[in-house]
């Protein structure tokens, strides 16, 4: 009896080794915000998620439940957004994969995305410089056909959303890092920091798959498109990716694409075809009024995750809640058992404050309790659930998720007489502003967060 009982063990230690020999690594390629380093702004160290961190981390911890391990058969391609897809996929992806490659000694790869880190993956796997490296493409929120919220904020430097309504996560991440290379690079506006260091949202631009999205009234009231292949904005990239689709085919690539539905997301756009601008902005026409449909997750079209053919999975489920919710699909399509896919709840994202500092001097966040005051951040040490960015002395971002607003505020203590600037968001679509502050040195400046 000793010696069966010894025997299945061997075969289940043998069939457990050859179940993880047979296993292909998977590389993660986030989406637009969701790298950074000091390769695109000094001062914030080695490769990391950045900001973006309470979006990715809980879904890069479902991977790891799943029986995957960091950097030894999960690898994340971080890139610099900044750059266009293009690039991105040939300095950044490429290397990953390989390190992904030997590293576990798999020919192939297995390629998990969100947002635009499916158009960077794609960018690689349909190019001239395809090594035939990759067995399944897992796509999630991907723009294949593009958003046009890229032509609010390429073509005119205007942020496509309104004030006092429910925000997200992503929506916050984009505002928030516009706002840092503002003051990094002293732009003069949003669309000088948009085209100088942010090139990637050209390749955002919707494609002529997507179709028509411009609109205007003509004299008579009567509703005409403008002809998208007659745009001065054109996406070439997106185009050029799209007509070549039929490489993914050819070259053996399974695709699974998972889109989101149910929000309320930007579908066409009415424009002023009238209006002039003197700063070579709205060639195409000015932005004045924006058509939604639910069919989308608040920042990508359904019909832009579908523009490609694949597998195709729907969520009721925003543009990052999307993550939490595709776990089970990934595991299927990863050949992962049901019983082996753990949920777990993670610090929910509806309920965030973003802090932006702009000023020489101390920051904290407290909350006022029945036991007293508790620090939440004192500028070294933090609690569960903040997320910090600092990329110069005076120049920092806060993110604090899923902690109770009873009573907490922040204090700004200057190192130095000068300026502060202060920019607060939450999820609510609450916006609080000082500007161009004077303050004094060593005076504490006290402002409720509740």
């Amino acid at each position: 009896m000793n010696q069966l009982f010894v025997t299945l063990g061997m075969l289940e230690l043998l069939r457990h080794k050859f179940n993880t020999q047979k296993r292909k690594p998977i590389v993660f390629v986030p989406g637009l915000y969701g790298s950074m380093s000091d390769e695109i702004i000094s001062g914030t160290g080695d490769w990391g998620f950045g900001m973006a961190a309470s979006v990715y981390e809980p879904f890069i911890r479902s991977l790891e439940e799943m029986g995957y391990k960091k950097n030894e058969d999960l690898f994340i391609a971080f890139y610099d957004w900044r750059k266009e897809c293009t690039f991105c996929a040939r300095r950044y992806l490429r290397d990953v994969i390989d390190k992904a490659k030997k590293k576990c000694k798999s020919r192939k790869v297995n390629i998990i995305c969100h947002s635009m880190g499916g158009l960077v993956a794609r960018a690689y796997v349909q190019s001239k410089n395809y090594r035939y490296d990759v067995d399944h493409l897992i796509m999630i929120a991907t723009p294949n056909g593009g958003a046009v919220n890229a032509y609010c904020f390429w073509a005119g430097g205007m942020l496509p959303y309104k004030r006092n309504i429910k925000s997200n996560i992503f929506r916050t991440l984009l505002e928030g890092y516009l706002w840092v290379l503002e003051k990094l690079y002293s732009a003069k506006n949003e669309m000088e920091t948009i085209h100088k260091h942010l090139k990637s949202a050209k390749d955002l631009l919707p494609s002529h798959q997507y179709g028509d999205y411009l609109y205007y009234l003509n004299k008579d009231g009567n509703l005409c498109y403008v002809s998208c292949e007659k745009m001065a904005y054109q996406n070439d990239f997106l185009n050029q990716l799209n007509e070549r689709e039929y490489l993914l085919k050819r070259r053996r690539v399974k695709v699974t694409l998972i889109g989101g539905k149910g929000v309320q997301t930007n579908n066409y756009l009415q424009i002023d075809k009238r209006y002039k601008d003197k700063e070579n902005k709205w060639l195409d026409g000015k932005v004045i009024g924006i058509s939604k449909s639910e069919e989308g997750d608040g920042t990508v079209m359904l019909r832009s995750v579908f523009a490609i053919e694949g597998d195709s999975y729907v969520f009721q489920a925003t543009h990052v809640d999307i993550l939490k919710k595709c776990r089970f699909v990934i595991g299927k399509k990863l050949g992962i058992k049901e019983n082996n896919i753990y949920r777990k709840n993670d610090e929910s994202l509806n309920n965030y404050i973003s802090i932006l500092v702009n000023g020489v001097g101390d920051l904290f966040i407290r909350s006022v309790t029945k036991e007293g005051i508790i620090t939440i951040y004192d500028g070294i040490k933090s609690m569960d659930g903040v997320y910090v960015e600092k990329y110069d002395e005076g120049l920092k971002w806060i993110i604090l998720v899923g902690i109770s607003r009873d009573r907490l505020y922040m204090e700004y203590i200057p190192k130095e007489n000068g300026k502060m600037e202060i920019q607060i968001d939450d999820s609510f679509g609450m916006r609080k502003k000082i500007q161009e502050r004077e303050v004094r040195k060593n005076q504490a400046y006290r402002l409720n967060l509740s």
